[in-house]
């Protein structure tokens, strides 16, 4: 190795030392709203009118509504039918009309969520999507239940200054009996 290949290496070793400092520097510049590990995250949506939230890890990914849904004869009004996305068959369920409420108005700000339960995924019409939020442990309400039809899919809440946040179950969802059998 020559003096210049030396001089070369010691130089670009200094420098990343010098940028291993800086790094470990920033920590404390690091913004508080950074997420905590005793936060919980989770993907805000309404359903007829109530603000609800899913576990990030139950949303395998966020559509907006598929410009053909071809409808299958003989299944429920909620069953809105099969939409090609890119080669895959999705069913799509209005999930707001499934749990008692009103069909979906579909418009720009309705979205379907894409969920995955035994190796078959479905897609969930949602009215709007309030992006993803991250809650405090600390704000969680114990022993509350959910009166009506959407309690049956509600396991937490959590009490934030902006109201109450029912947290909903895609997992309940899809083993439910009444959901997997969308015949008429």
């Amino acid at each position: 190795m020559s003096d210049s290949d030396s001089h070369s290496l010691e130089a670009v070793l200094h420098y990343l030392h010098e940028v291993d400092e800086r790094s470990r520097n920033q920590d404390s510049l690091v913004p508080a709203t950074m997420v905590k590990e005793e936060d919980w995250q989770g993907l805000a949506f309404v359903l007829d009118g109530v603000k609800v939230i899913s576990a990030m890890e139950e949303i395998r990914e966020l559509l907006p509504y598929p410009d053909s849904v071809t409808r299958v004869p003989g299944t429920q009004s909620w069953m809105l039918g099969l939409a090609n996305i890119r080669g895959e068959l999705l069913p799509v369920v209005d999930l707001q009309q499934f749990i008692g409420g009103s069909p979906v108005v579909v418009n720009d700000q309705s979205r379907v969520l894409v969920i995955r339960n035994k190796g078959a995924s479905m897609g969930l019409l949602v009215s709007s999507v309030l992006g993803m939020r991250h809650l405090p442990l600390s704000k969680q309400i114990q022993d509350t239940r959910i009166e009506g039809f959407l309690g049956r899919y509600v396991y937490d809440v959590f009490g934030l200054e902006d109201g109450v946040w029912p947290v909903f179950s895609m997992a309940a969802l899809a083993n439910d009996e009444r959901f997997m059998s969308a015949a008429a």
